[in-house]
């Protein structure tokens, strides 16, 4: 093959590349990645919405000036807030970790979480109950591009099946949840 042909033939092979979204933020592995974000999701719910992070048991209850009880997180995953938002953000962006979850999880009079001492404490009087469960097989892509993706998928909550609709973004790290309603 002559060079003028080797160089047609991998220029070709470049624009294919690029156009099939191989490399950059556009190589997602979806079959993979949606499945893991979604379980992912019901577990920072909880987190954040649902029960909480394990704290110390039998702690003593020494409210605070505003009335809470901070309580030492146990779960060594996230020892102080920092480590809690690194590991919130691996699966939803920072925007919507902070519209859904930081606003009132970590800011305000009245936190569910804060660093006491460098150690990550939760407010023993917040909280409620959660029963979710994605059905991990039922997404189904609606659209997708550079930056995005947009799917459906069902889930269970508290023995109704509903649908959820999410905007997954593209990151270099992988995906993030962007937004969700439903």
């Amino acid at each position: 093959m002559g060079k003028r042909a080797l160089a047609l033939l991998t220029a070709v092979l470049l624009a294919a590349a690029l156009l099939s979204g191989c490399g950059g933020k556009g190589a997602v592995d979806l079959e993979e990645q949606v499945p893991a974000l979604l379980e992912q999701e019901v577990l920072f719910e909880g987190i954040y919405r649902g029960g909480g992070l394990p704290t110390t048991p039998n702690a003593p209850y020494e409210p605070d000036e505003h009335y809470q009880c901070f309580v030492p997180v146990t779960d060594e995953n996230y020892p102080t807030v920092e480590a809690l938002k690194a590991a919130t953000e691996e699966v939803f962006t920072a925007e919507y970790a902070q519209e859904n979850f930081y606003l009132w999880a970590f800011e305000g009079d009245t936190p569910r979480y804060k660093d006491v001492d460098g150690q990550l404490c939760m407010d023993i009087g917040q909280g409620g109950g959660l029963d979710k469960t994605w059905d991990t097989a039922s997404w189904e892509v609606l659209s997708e591009d550079e930056e995005t993706v947009e799917i459906t998928a069902d889930y269970l909550n508290y023995g109704s099946v509903r649908t959820a609709q999410l905007t997954l973004a593209k990151t270099e790290e992988g995906l993030r949840i962007a937004s969700m309603a439903g």
